[in-house]
């Protein structure tokens, strides 16, 4: 349920798409849209415009902004497909502009309707359950591996700041991993801030045993660890479940590359 900021932002925001003669039908879309926001979401808006007109709808809604609230930045992503706002009081939201053709990349299960004056609607999916991709799988390890790799060489140069986003990466790559393992579907999983509600208590508690990074050599060497003793095993039973295929040759390289260059046994 919409906080009463957020339903004021929603009203103004309808206001302005709705004033637009180019936009045929507007929805609550995101994380408010499907009905699982909280006090800390941003209002996503999806706005269907006239065939060949998101663009000077686009530039029309742009400079109309100040109706809705004051704006600090303005992101036109996509040739201003979306335009992503923060506005003076740090509300957030974002326009997404589509034509009709695009509609069919949408799931009206997600959508709430705001208004409509004609035009196509956005299909209501009836999804079968997830099942991993083992491509997918087999990427997301050999991906992990790399960066894994890398390790030596940072902490070998004492770039230990920038080894900090290697850190980083294993634990979004991790994240992913686990939401994979829950059969949650790319679709559903929202916004990067909002992951545990998807997460497994498991999953939380082998997330919060990682232990604090800082910009040294033995901190370093012990969250890279860490993370690979947490992704691993997980990886392989799931590549197992769903006939992904291993690096092994990858994994048995990286192994001798980390106990060589660091004395470090993942």
């Amino acid at each position: 349920m919409p906080t009463e900021r957020q339903q004021a932002l929603i009203a103004a925001l309808t206001r302005l798409l709705d004033d637009e003669p180019q936009v045929q039908a507007a929805w609550l879309a995101g994380s408010l849209g499907r009905g699982e926001g909280d006090e800390f979401s941003d209002v996503d808006t999806l706005a269907l415009t006239a065939d060949g007109r998101a663009g000077e709808v686009s530039a029309a809604l742009a400079d109309n902004l100040a109706t809705v609230a004051t704006p600090v930045l303005v992101n036109r992503l996509y040739g201003g497909r979306v335009l992503s706002v923060v506005t003076e009081d740090w509300d957030r939201f974002d326009i997404t502009l589509v034509e009709a053709a695009d509609l069919a990349r949408y799931d009206a299960r997600d959508l709430k309707p705001l208004f409509r004056k004609g035009g196509p609607v956005p299909p209501t999916r009836t999804d079968g359950p997830y099942r991993p991709d083992p491509g997918q799988i087999t990427r997301l390890a050999q991906e992990f591996l790399r960066v894994l790799g890398l390790a030596p060489v940072g902490i070998g140069r004492g770039e230990y700041e920038v080894c900090l986003s290697g850190v980083d990466q294993l634990r979004r790559m991790t994240i992913d991993l686990m939401l994979e393992e829950n059969a949650v579907p790319p679709a559903r999983r929202g916004g990067a801030l909002r992951r545990n509600p998807l997460l497994t208590e498991d999953q939380r508690r082998a997330l919060a045993a990682i232990p604090p990074q800082s910009a040294d050599r033995p901190s370093l060497l012990a969250v890279n660890a860490a993370f690979a003793a947490v992704f691993l095993p997980r990886a392989r039973r799931l590549a197992a479940e769903v006939g992904a295929a291993w690096p092994e040759a990858l994994e048995a390289a990286t192994r001798r590359r980390l106990r060589g260059a660091l004395g470090v046994e993942i």
